[in-house]
């Protein structure tokens, strides 16, 4: 009975991972149903309920089931639920999002459920997060090669969030009987195994550069197709740091970005005007940022600007862009016809403080990743500092069970 236990909990995990990758090739499909039909918030609407009930739930399941009567618990669980809320809201242009919350927080569970079988003490909270992580980094991985779906370190995070959440809550809010403190050398040798096939896996994710799928394309040409993807990560991101402006990345330098602007303006212009209205996700894949990097640059760039446009609480971000495309994309913003009309510009302008601040998100990658040598170093480093720490607590935990054996290693005698 306990074997078929174990099997079944295990299995409930691989339904809800599969689900969750499975539903990656379908997602558009699905949010298209349900904005035309409930309207797009109705996804944001649908997870602040499913927080509110879960937390009603937990509650009614503390207090009058359990009888627990500590305060840390209930305010822990207050905190992860704000958490919830707050992430949720902070996604609400795109609320489709926030139901990764429930999706990696009931993963997570999941996991917790599956992992009590084997474990029993306190690393069962970092094994359950390290296995959750995993699956959201193949969850974005699968994004990356989903034609209109799109990889983003961010969401890997998001993912990753959701199901350290609810570890939180399970460790200082629910608390569970039976977790010891005390921690076996083989627990904490998992635990450690986890974590450095994610710190592995994240860091091949890093490098995953346009040159590096390059050459996997050229060894395999089947998988051309990845060269349409957005990219991964790109190490030789350029800083612009402009005064008045703000702060901008880009694979190009500011002179080749007027170069290319007064070279090729005209051939450009048409092309933007050519695909004006057709999808903008297919015209990303079409002329890539490996390929087009001015031409792709530029559409994301007014893309971007447009959609702040719209957001009429972030009128300064639009403000700020438009000022660089009209500095350093000022040919191939005339003749494409994404130019600004006059007195929506002098309506910004009167909007918007002239010394407001901004750090443009395109192409700003992972400021903490700084070169491949040192995320890699890093890496080994950690996956070193692991070994030797696992190598340490073994040898502590033998050393204490010697000290502890009976003096001649026999057993006392129960007779």
């Amino acid at each position: 009975m306990k074997k078929k236990q174990i099997l079944l909990s295990w299995l409930w995990v691989i339904l809800c991972a599969a689900s969750i990758l499975a539903i990656v090739p379908l997602a558009r499909t699905i949010q298209n149903f349900v904005s035309r039909w409930l309207g797009r918030s109705s996804f944001g609407y649908f997870v602040l309920i499913s927080v509110a009930i879960f937390l009603a739930f937990m509650l009614y399941f503390l207090f009058f089931r359990l009888r627990v009567r500590r305060i840390s618990s209930y305010l822990c669980l207050a905190a992860v639920g704000f958490t919830y809320v707050y992430f949720t809201l902070k996604l609400w242009a795109h609320p489709e999002e926030a139901v990764h919350f429930l999706e990696y927080g009931f993963l997570s569970f999941l996991l917790f459920r599956a992992l009590r079988n084997h474990l029993a003490d306190t690393t069962i909270y970092f094994s359950a997060f390290f296995l959750g992580s995993l699956v959201g980094l193949f969850d974005e991985i699968l994004q990356w090669i989903t034609p209109r779906r799109y990889w983003d370190f961010r969401d890997v995070g998001l993912n990753a969030l959701a199901v350290f959440l609810f570890q939180i809550a399970l460790a200082f809010g629910i608390r569970p009987k039976d977790i010891a403190r005390e921690i076996p050398p083989s627990s904490l040798r998992f635990a450690s195994i986890l974590l450095t096939i994610n710190l592995i896996l994240l860091g091949l994710c890093f490098s995953n550069t346009p040159q590096r799928v390059a050459s996997l394309t050229r060894l395999f040409p089947k998988l051309s197709f990845l060269e349409k993807e957005e990219i991964m990560h790109e190490f030789q991101r350029k800083k612009h740091s402009l005064p008045g402006l703000g702060v901008f990345f880009s694979r190009l330098d500011l002179k080749e970005i007027r170069a290319i602007d007064e070279a090729r303006h005209r051939e450009l212009a048409a092309i933007l005007k050519e695909w004006a209205d057709r999808p903008y996700e297919d015209f990303l894949r079409t002329y890539s940022a490996q390929k087009e990097p001015f031409l792709h640059e530029f559409r994301v760039r007014i893309f971007r600007r447009d959609q702040k446009l719209r957001e009429a609480s972030k009128l300064s971000p639009g403000r700020r862009r438009n000022h660089y495309l009209e500095k350093y994309f000022p040919l191939t913003l005339r003749d494409s016809g994404y130019v600004w009309p006059e007195e929506l510009t002098r309506n910004l302008a009167q909007q918007v403080p002239p010394d407001a601040s901004y750090r443009s998100p395109v192409g700003a990658g992972s400021w903490f990743v700084r070169s491949e040598s040192s995320l890699w170093a890093s890496i080994l480093i950690t996956i070193f500092l692991l070994v030797k720490i696992n190598l340490i607590y073994a040898w502590l935990g033998r050393k204490r069970d010697k000290k502890n054996q009976p003096a001649g290693g026999i057993e006392p005698s129960t007779c």
